[in-house]
């Protein structure tokens, strides 16, 4: 799905090695979604994880979503499906 605020080749089930955008970068979907650019500190499979405040990515359930696995040290776009109350 394309990006609405457009960064220049943002692929959202795009991983790589090397970093592309700065960790934390925000970006929306054209569904109103936020997404967030992360580095996994471990392999991460599809489904919910957890952000860190410095942006890094764990396997463990928390309020953002990969819609596509991680391997440790990948950077990529996870989506934020919680809200603070």
């Amino acid at each position: 799905m394309p990006a609405v605020i457009p960064l220049v080749g943002v692929n959202f089930a795009r991983r790589t090695t090397n970093r592309e955008y700065k960790l934390g970068t925000p970006q929306l979907d054209d569904d109103n979604r936020t997404w967030v650019y992360v580095q996994a500190s471990e392999a991460v499979a599809t489904g919910t994880c957890t952000v860190s405040g410095a942006f890094a990515l764990t396997d463990a359930a928390g309020s953002h979503t990969a819609d596509t696995a991680f391997v440790s040290g990948e950077y990529g776009w996870v989506r934020k499906t919680t809200s603070p109350l």
